[in-house]
């Protein structure tokens, strides 16, 4: 009797785990599709037509108008002096602290820190109240005192731009130079010292060129970041009419409002950034393959004997300028009756009592950023794990183009996104225009590169076979993911989730044209009052700012037990990367 052999079937849990594994796909194409790829579709649509006919009349008066190629020139020289000036400090800050025998090493990596939480709108503000070409501190000590009028620096300028901007950019060199210059294998230095090299020999001939890509990568990065910040160019530019391409976005939309001007100058603005992130990461790439040794040993510390102490005071110079200069001159504001007085006979809380009791907007700004922050950080990293899963533990098809759809943010700046949600928003019947909504659309859309990368480098450090023995065992995917995936994964996705919430709970340059009374933010709160000229209870509400996101970091970190800082390392230097 013949006997027929039939393949055996799928169990029903391989086919649960294939139904799983679409289903979780489709979510986060879903995800991406409303967040990124439709508002960017709806963008280049509004860029590309006139009263619904096909027309490039758009980018011919972007890139023909005088006014928007001044715009374009003072942004892309604004980036390139930044990212300059940004390798002068962020480099000598990772050399200091990584290869050699400088004091307090911490203090060093805490500048860096503060100064990257530190939202670049209030450094802006402070440095008005210092280098103001009227009242500012520094410039009336100068021309009253000193008798040196032709000495006082006008801060409204090019100069007092970068000024501003590059506390905010040399921590993204200081820490991908860091990383780099730890991560060499000693024994190429040792070979080269051996052959006969001396050390400074050997740094200019081994040292330098491996660390090259990390920081150009960072200088790129820096330049981004530059180009892209609305709040300083606002407060800074404008006044001294250095206009740039966020600037000019943002006057685009006073009325009657230019949407398919404005489109066209924010596809401008992302090929620019498209071009300098595709530089970072091949440059990036680079790095990965020279640097990292298989048995080398940690270079050894270089003994700078007592020049160690001109590289504190450099360092203490950086602290200064980037840290105490603007806290203390926003604090010193906030306690003065009048800046300018006398302060010791003119100190007062009334600023204070105003921002935080009379001023209304200010308890409704608060509660809406805490609320957005912590619902940004927590769809970005949720939506991340599951782009994340999809990538290392699938073999979906387009499971590579998914998550490179999930980086297309990494090139949109802040007030292009705002746009991008304004042309495809105001097309659907759907009116989350001036809501929360649209608000927390813009920021998880933007920082959700941000959740991917947390989530890939905490990811990367499971094995997979943990996972694998769960199911065996009959858990469910579900129940896998919540039971040992998260668990495991907490750390980096913890530090994934304060990478989100500290920027988007000082975001200022998508919130500015999304905004609406009932959903102003606390960026938002501080840039308008700032545009009144109160300069006193803008820096009372600056510094209540600060405080609440320090307060909020703090809390945050010690709800977390630790997980931050276990994970922070790997996730702060992934992220920083992309």
């Amino acid at each position: 009797m013949a006997h027929v052999l039939t393949a055996p079937t799928p169990s029903l849990a391989s086919r649960r785990s294939v139904r799983v594994e679409h289903v979780v796909m489709a979510v986060a194409v879903l995800a991406l599709a409303v967040l990124v790829v439709l508002p960017l579709t709806f963008l280049v649509w509004g860029s590309m037509t006139a009263d619904g006919r096909p027309t490039l009349v758009h980018f011919s008066e972007a890139l023909g108008s005088r006014l928007y190629v001044q715009a374009l020139r003072n942004s892309l020289v604004l980036g390139l002096w930044t990212a300059a000036l940004s390798v002068a400090v962020g480099l000598p800050l990772a050399w200091a602290v990584s290869r050699t025998n400088t004091p307090a090493k911490r203090f060093v990596h805490l500048t860096a820190v503060v100064s990257y939480v530190t939202p670049p709108f209030l450094t802006a503000i402070a440095f008005v109240n210092l280098f103001g070409p009227n009242a500012g501190l520094v410039n009336r000590f100068v021309r009253d005192v000193l008798g040196a009028p032709a000495l006082t620096f006008n801060v409204f300028s090019m100069a007092g731009l970068v000024l501003v901007t590059v506390p905010h950019t040399f921590p993204f060199v200081y820490l991908l130079a860091a990383s780099a210059l730890e991560s060499v294998d000693a024994s190429m230095e040792e070979s080269a010292q051996i052959l006969g090299a001396s050390r400074w020999r050997t740094v200019a001939a081994v040292t330098v060129p491996l660390v090259a890509p990390a920081v150009l990568s960072g200088a790129l990065i820096a330049f981004v970041n530059a180009i892209a910040l609305f709040g300083s160019q606002a407060i800074i530019g404008l006044p001294g009419r250095v206009f740039t391409l966020p600037t000019r976005i943002y006057a685009l939309f006073d009325y009657p409002p230019q949407y398919g001007l404005a489109s066209a100058m924010s596809l401008i603005f992302v090929a620019i950034t498209v071009v300098a992130l595709y530089l970072q990461r091949r440059y990036l790439a680079k790095r990965s393959y020279v640097t990292l040794g298989g048995k080398g040993s940690r270079p050894q510390l270089v003994d700078l004997g007592p020049a160690r102490w001109g590289v504190f005071a450099f360092c203490v110079g950086v602290f200064t300028v980037a840290v105490a200069a603007p806290y203390l001159t926003l604090l010193a504001v906030s306690v003065s009756k009048s800046w300018g007085l006398q302060f010791w006979q003119n100190l007062t809380l009334q600023h204070y009592r105003f921002v935080l009791f009379e001023y209304d907007v200010t308890r409704r700004a608060i509660w809406n950023s805490l609320l957005l922050a912590s619902a940004t950080a927590t769809l970005a990293v949720l939506l991340g794990s599951l782009v994340g899963w999809i990538d290392l533990r699938t073999a979906l098809r387009g499971r590579k183009l998914l998550d490179y759809a999930s980086l297309i943010p990494l090139g949109l700046p802040g007030i292009v996104v705002a746009v991008a949600l304004i042309q495809f928003w105001l097309r659907v019947p759907l009116p989350i225009y001036g809501t929360l909504l649209i608000i927390l659309l813009a920021y998880t859309g933007r920082y959700v590169p941000l959740g991917v990368r947390s989530a890939n480098a905490a990811f990367r450090q499971i094995d997979a076979s943990l996972e694998e023995t769960a199911r065996v065992t009959g858990a469910g995917w579900l129940r896998t993911f919540r039971s040992v995936t998260l668990p495991l994964a907490r750390p980096g996705l913890f530090a994934g989730w304060l990478l989100v919430f500290v920027p988007a709970l000082q975001e200022l340059s998508a919130s500015i044209l999304l905004f609406s009374s009932g959903s102003i933010t606390l960026a938002v709160a501080v840039y308008n009052l700032y545009e009144t000229g109160a300069l006193e209870p803008v820096a009372a509400l600056a510094i209540v700012t600060m405080l609440i996101i320090t307060a909020a970091i703090v809390l945050a970190t010690r709800l977390g037990r630790g997980a931050a800082g276990a994970g922070m390392p790997r996730v702060e230097r992934a992220a920083v990367s992309q």
